[in-house]
């Protein structure tokens, strides 16, 4: 049976001429939505702003023209490293190319790493004291959507345990006073959770700092944001060149003012993908030579890109694309998690192929003509297939999408398939099949109103408090935020307190989180790598993962503190560390685990509750992992429905943090689901609505 194949159009964007008033560099143009999206940000009227272009038409130099054209401050959230780290370049770039004559723009960029370091050189007293020093000397600060979270959410101020210290003003008025444009970018990759924190802190903006706008790129807009932006009262503009006819997809000779920003594609269905990781695993190693290299050997010059969703065949790969591709001169890298910083920096820009996973999907611009992906679902198909084709000057650009077989059956064979084997298609139409015919993921959208509730309160609670300082804005943004979240706030101070009562304050704590704490994050010293530098050999990663893909040796707390000293590393990181490991090697069979109660887990899942457990262990590995677990209270949730069941019935993503669970520890079909964190809160408000009863004291 031979593999499905079709060819993508090339992609043109509509110019258009240069609005008055701004100055572009020489030979410069705007696309139709690059000047779109400025008009709006010119207008006080509008609050809220979502260019829609699709990948590869220049979103970034829409957000950043206010900066370059008329020097209006900017502070930027990126939901990876990976991508704060490539738009920081590409905003330098910018600078030196609009040369803005007001002032010398100084561009930061700001992560969690970045901001222990800095305060150690600088001998600063604390965080807050950082940030406020970052803030003040960036006219453009880049950083990530979970440090303005936290600002907003005031976990920076210092404070006693009775709460007396520092106002709640004290950091987020004097950052969000500096900055007049707030870009939050590739936002569709969040789910509810974050839509309701980054609400939360626009309401607190809006009835705090006043005037200042806010700008979304993404090529899929959350509607269950739009809908919360209604109905707090809050005006937005949607940018979207689709709906304006501001894409061709073939030119004539009398089409002018048409820029192309996606070459014509190959786009090849390899058949007989299981659902599973092992399958496209053995795809490409079963066309490592044949396809793969064959390619590069076909068309010199050719740059290259494997996006996994395992990081750990990412690894097991690696040492077998080094061997065929580096004695013929080509360069292996990869990109993932567990890649170290300078490596990761250095990869996307050095490699002929880069093996990686959603380091790399999510917005990152590299040059590359050749691509083999996965896709969890079609938001990351789209995501991923878009870092193909965006850079001229490659002989032939081909894709390979590995899709599970049920997939290809939907797109090719079934009733009213929408694609013909050997047809062209154009993107709008060919995303949009791939968008009907994957299975629905599931977007929590019942979350805000049983959970996200909890940090608004929390933010109402301090706005009471700074009644001197803002007089109306507890009263306008308790209104506000109860019409937008369909609550009520006394209603969430009594949950709030109920849970209190019980002694589950991290639960409470769980549910400000931005995308949840890491509650199983352990430790470890990276020993597969040895060309890495000691210092980036230190790193954090889940539990669950290490025991089903990695193999690792115990470590001791103070030798791992120690040696992370030696290498010249702040160690603050990696003190609340579930445990200590040093990681040796990955597995080529993923282990077949679970984890393991000796108490009446039956009683526990009915009570259908959010709970704070402890006596945890994990049925294989080393007995220390299970003795750390053991001893630690783990905000989780435990359904009497299995792990394979549950993930089908609701459509729970590919990372959800569900595993499964039994009361035997060598059970091979467990009968329990639990899940961990912020996941813990999402399934029980999806089995609270498909199981409605009575409700208890609310949640605890």
């Amino acid at each position: 049976m031979s593999d499905y194949s079709i060819i993508l159009k090339p992609v043109y964007s509509q110019t258009v001429l240069t609005p008055e008033g701004v100055q572009l560099p020489e030979n410069w143009s705007l696309s139709w939505h690059q000047a779109a999206t400025l008009e709006a940000l010119c207008d006080p009227s509008i609050d809220v702003v979502f260019n829609t272009a699709m990948t590869g038409d220049g979103k970034s130099l829409a957000a950043y023209l206010p900066a370059m054209t008329n020097c209006t401050s900017t502070l930027a959230m990126y939901p990876t490293n990976e991508l704060a780290r490539d738009q920081e370049k590409q905003v330098q770039s910018y600078k030196n190319q609009f040369q803005p004559t007001k002032h010398d723009l100084q561009v930061y960029r700001l992560n969690a790493a970045i901001l222990e370091d800095f305060i150690e050189t600088t001998k600063l007293s604390s965080k807050q004291a950082a940030l406020l020093n970052r803030a003040i000397n960036s006219e453009i600060l880049l950083t990530n959507p979970d440090i303005f979270h936290y600002i907003h959410d005031f976990r920076y101020l210092r404070r006693n345990k009775q709460g007396k210290g520092d106002n709640a003003n004290k950091l987020f008025a004097n950052i969000d006073n500096n900055y007049n444009l707030f870009i939050f970018d590739e936002f569709h990759i969040f789910s509810s959770p974050q839509i309701t924190n980054v609400i939360n802190a626009i309401l607190l903006i809006k009835h705090t700092v006043p005037g200042k706008q806010f700008l979304f790129l993404s090529a899929t807009p959350n509607e269950l944001l739009q809908d919360f932006l209604s109905q707090a009262g809050l005006r937005y503009r949607v940018i979207d060149p689709v709906k304006q006819n501001a894409y061709k997809f073939s030119l004539n000779e009398t089409s002018k003012s048409w820029r192309q920003i996606s070459q014509p594609i190959n786009l090849i269905f390899p058949q007989n993908i299981e659902p599973n990781i092992r399958s496209s695993y053995d795809w490409i190693l079963n066309n490592a030579e044949t396809t793969i290299l064959k390619f590069f050997q076909t068309y010199p010059g050719s740059k290259g890109a494997i996006i996994l969703n395992s990081i750990a065949a990412v690894k097991k790969l690696i040492p077998k694309f080094k061997a065929l591709f580096e004695p013929l001169g080509l360069q292996v890298r990869e990109n993932t998690g567990l890649t170290g910083e300078t490596e990761k920096s250095r990869s996307v820009i050095e490699a002929d192929l880069l093996l990686g996973t959603s380091t790399i999907d999510v917005g990152v611009d590299f040059r590359i003509n050749f691509l083999v992906f996965e896709a969890a679902d079609a938001g990351n198909f789209i995501q991923r297939f878009g870092r193909l084709g965006r850079h001229k000057d490659f002989e032939i650009y081909q894709a390979y999408a590995l899709l599970p077989n049920f997939i290809i059956e939907r797109l090719f064979e079934r009733d009213l398939h929408p694609l013909q084997d050997g047809e062209t298609y154009d993107r709008i139409t060919f995303s949009q099949a791939i968008r009907d015919r994957y299975s629905s993921i599931n977007d929590f959208r019942q979350y805000p109103q049983r959970w996200g509730g909890i940090q608004s309160t929390c933010v109402y609670s301090e706005l009471l408090r700074l009644k001197h300082y803002y007089p109306e804005a507890a009263q306008n943004f308790g209104n506000d935020v109860q019409k937008a979240l369909k609550i009520s706030v006394n209603k969430k101070y009594g949950q709030i307190k109920h849970c209190q009562s019980e002694g589950k304050q991290k639960v409470i704590d769980e549910a400000r989180n931005f995308r949840g704490s890491s509650q199983l994050d352990c430790a470890i010293y990276d020993d597969t790598n040895r060309n890495e530098p000691e210092s980036a050999r230190f790193k954090t990663y889940n539990l669950p993962s290490l025991i089903s893909n990695f193999t690792f040796e115990w470590m001791e707390k103070p030798q791992f503190i120690q040696q992370a000293k030696q290498a010249g590393l702040l160690t603050t990181r990696f003190e609340k560390a579930l445990c200590y490991l040093k990681l040796t090697g990955y597995r080529e069979i993923r282990e077949d685990w679970h984890f393991y109660h000796s108490g009446d887990i039956s009683t526990i899942a009915k009570s259908s509750k959010v709970q704070v457990l402890k006596g945890l262990q994990v049925s294989t590995g080393i007995n220390d992992v299970s003795k750390a677990l053991y001893q630690r209270g783990l905000v989780c949730y435990i359904s009497d429905c299995d792990r394979a069941t549950l993930r089908a019935k609701l459509g729970l993503p590919i990372h959800f943090q569900a595993y499964s669970l039994s009361d035997r520890l060598n059970d091979r079909k467990p009968a329990y689901t639990i899940a961990f964190g912020q996941s813990a809160l999402l399934l029980e408000t999806l089995i609270w609505h498909w199981e409605p009863r009575e409700d208890e004291g609310w949640i605890c």
